[in-house]
């Protein structure tokens, strides 16, 4: 029986020192561990994250960073003798696939020379050649293009053949009309029987000649599809050959928690909407840094992670900016490796509890209150405490969803409440066809140049770091946004926004992506850094009244 030595005792045995010293004295480590997706970076993690800026700053890795920045990730540990220092990591792989010196090194390294990828690779490779020599080969091309020129000249003869007999068809037609009443009726009969046994050899000639053609037009197909099959077999081949490669790849994938407890990648995902890990799982900051970690039996105390270089065109990356790991492809994976670990509770739990709505309008139907910034405007899996369910239960005699519309957690301002079902329809009705006005000001982070304008980048959401949304050309929903400049400080922009369409998070993203604005708003800890709170309200709403059709114009004072 042959049995395969433990991935992590492997890496182990090939180890570099990746342990970095680094004076910390006069800062208080954390008592537990950052909660990793959402999180303000401590001192002391802050403080190994710039001995990392330090390095990069001075060029110490083979990168062109000005064309594809990277995500960077520092671990705080205490080592086994007590003190602390830090492990550093980058994102998948840089670009001559290199691990440097001092860099943890990947969970399982696929590039490896001595690994089954290689070989695999090669297959792959193999195939990728016979399948590009079929598609190239003057067999396959000859057929293709007579195939091509076959199919056209049989539609373009049929047409023609087809036309002829219309011609005649018509030709016939007037002959009879012409004759009807100059001939007897029996020499018109006798006419018409001979018109008809014409038209019935002509049906008869075209049919052969269609029949003709088309047999000689598949021959040609059956002989260019048995190249196809073959060039098809190949492709199937290669496909399911990446797939349990791939397959391979993340079994191979193991992760250890502080228990020394061990799963792969199918094992953290199988639960998961996706079933499969996404691609790039495992190759995270996150990961990386907590494996080692493990493996060397340093005990994790914090980490941050940064992006260090040029912005991606659909993601909002600002160079030197720290972001939380992101929960589709790390999730899984990290809420077992932090197992055993104490660790912070998820912020936004925390969510802010109020006793009583704030009304601003009230009448027979419709209800307008404020929402304050850090509550949800519906409940959500883990969090019940929101707007709509005190809005239940200060007015229990409300029909249907009651809140008209919503706003982020972080956001605060103006939300529409319909008393009934009926008015509640109609207002939807109102925002759904885009007549219904709002206005929202915040506080951006950097000077923008312009003074007014208008923004127009479609989103979507992000697949695997939800709720994070992206700039998407392709697949993206038109998402428009017009603003003014209301003021300006030496280090901030004070900006009215005037949504017309509503999508998820659009004044964040409009704000804060180098297509948009390129300045974030203040406390926008998805897109930018956080603050106090986030400083966006929703200051005034414009609709018309759904029962006496006058036009009603609310507004909420902005707290900020």
């Amino acid at each position: 029986m042959v049995t395969q030595t433990p991935l992590y005792l492997c890496v182990a045995v090939k180890e570099k020192k990746c342990f970095t010293s680094f004076n910390c004295d006069m800062l208080d480590a954390p008592s537990v561990f950052n909660f990793p997706f959402n999180h303000e970076p401590s001192a002391v993690a802050l403080l190994a994250a710039e001995e990392l800026k330090k390095e990069l700053q001075a060029g110490v890795l083979k990168h062109n960073f000005d064309l594809t920045g990277k995500m960077f990730g520092v671990l705080v540990v205490q080592g086994l003798k007590g003190g602390l220092g830090f492990l550093k990591a980058y994102s998948g792989k840089l670009e001559n696939n290199t691990p440097p010196e001092g860099f943890v090194p990947p969970v399982f390294d696929v590039h490896h020379n001595a690994g089954f990828f290689k070989a695999e690779e090669k297959r792959i490779d193999g195939l990728t050649e016979e399948i590009r020599l079929l598609e190239s080969s003057s067999q396959y091309l000859s057929l293709r293009v007579s195939v091509q020129e076959k199919q056209k000249q049989t539609q373009d003869e049929l047409y023609n053949k087809k036309q002829l007999l219309l011609t005649k068809k018509e030709a016939r037609k007037k002959q009879r009309a012409l004759n009807k009443d100059l001939l007897s009726a029996e020499k018109y009969q006798s006419l018409n029987n001979a018109l008809n046994e014409q038209s019935k050899k002509e049906q008869l000639v075209y049919k052969k000649e269609k029949r003709l053609l088309g047999k000689e037009l598949k021959s040609l197909e059956d002989a260019f599809e048995k190249e196809e099959n073959k060039i098809k077999k190949k492709k199937k081949e290669r496909s399911e050959l990446s797939s349990r490669v791939q397959y391979k790849i993340f079994e191979s994938y193991s992760f250890l928690n502080s228990k020394k407890e061990e799963k792969n990648l199918i094992e953290l995902f199988e639960k998961t909407a996706f079933k499969l890990p996404p691609s790039g799982a495992g190759e995270c900051c996150a990961p990386r840094l907590l494996q080692y970690a493990y493996i060397q039996n340093l005990r994790p105390v914090c980490f941050t992670e940064f992006w260090w270089g040029e912005s991606p065109n659909s993601e909002i990356r600002v160079h030197g900016q720290h972001y939380p790991a992101c929960r589709g492809k790390c999730g899984p994976i990290l809420q077992h490796m932090l197992k055993g670990l104490s660790v912070d509770d998820d912020p936004l739990k925390n969510n802010k509890e109020i006793s009583e709505l704030k009304i601003i309008f009230e009448d027979d139907v419709v209800l307008a209150i404020e929402k304050p910034a850090d509550i949800l405007s519906v409940p959500g899996k883990e969090i019940k405490h929101s707007l709509a369910s005190l809005l239940k239960r200060q007015f229990p005699n409300i029909e249907g969803p009651g809140l008209v519309h919503r706003l982020d957690y972080e956001t605060s301002g103006i939300i529409l409440v319909a008393k009934t079902l009926d008015i509640y329809k109609a207002l939807q009705k109102q925002f759904t066809s885009r007549t219904v006005k709002k206005k929202y000001v915040a506080i951006l982070k950097r000077s923008i140049s312009l003074d007014y304008g208008k923004i127009d980048l479609p989103l979507r959401g992000d697949l695997y770091n939800r709720p994070r949304q992206l700039v998407c050309f392709e697949h993206g929903k038109k998402a428009e946004t017009e603003f003014k400049v209301l003021g300006r400080t030496k280090n901030s922009v004070r900006v009215s926004f005037f949504p017309i369409t509503g999508r998820t998070h659009q004044l964040r993203v409009h704000a804060a992506h180098k297509s948009g604005l390129n300045s974030p708003i203040i406390g926008d800890s998805l897109y930018g850094s956080s603050a106090e709170r986030l400083f966006l309200h929703a200051e005034e709403i414009k609709f018309e009244h759904p029962v006496s059709g006058k036009t009603v114009t609310l507004i909420s004072p902005v707290p900020f």
